[in-house]
């Protein structure tokens, strides 16, 4: 039996993990979809303007300290669901993927410029493109 093999690219890949984290997020499978926008996330390069949401998140976290003073964890899930550490039990709502799913597909399309339809389907805002001078 020959064995398959899929050509592919850090585009590709992922805008396929984003495209199954959104599958995933619809049957409620909540840790699979949050971990491959995880992996997405860093699958793809920074962008030459930092206007995707986690970089705005970052730069806002630098600016002012949460209320308690400590540094604001923007990966807590998902640095949980990778590593041993941590509690045992967590409790993951529809929010806590909807923001990384958000993450996601904002960087994708502060990279390429435009989102998939699959995204557009999921955000809108992801379908029109982020380069003004490019048609949606």
């Amino acid at each position: 039996m020959a064995q398959r093999v899929v050509r592919t690219s850090k585009r590709l890949a992922a805008e396929r993990q984003i495209h199954a984290a959104i599958a995933h997020f619809r049957a409620g499978d909540f840790e699979c979809a949050i971990t491959l926008c995880s992996a997405a996330e860093g699958q793809m390069p920074e962008p030459s303007e930092p206007t995707h949401l986690f970089r705005i998140l970052r730069r806002a976290a630098t600016d002012s300290l949460a209320v308690d003073g400590q540094k604001d964890d923007f990966n807590y899930v998902a640095t949980w669901m990778k590593h041993g550490d941590g509690a045992d039990r967590v409790e993951v709502g529809e929010w806590d993927v909807q923001f990384w799913l958000n993450r996601a597909i904002s960087k994708y399309r502060a990279v390429y410029g435009i989102g998939t339809p699959g995204m557009a389907d999921f955000f809108s805002w992801a379908g029109r493109s982020s380069r003004p001078s490019e048609p949606a």
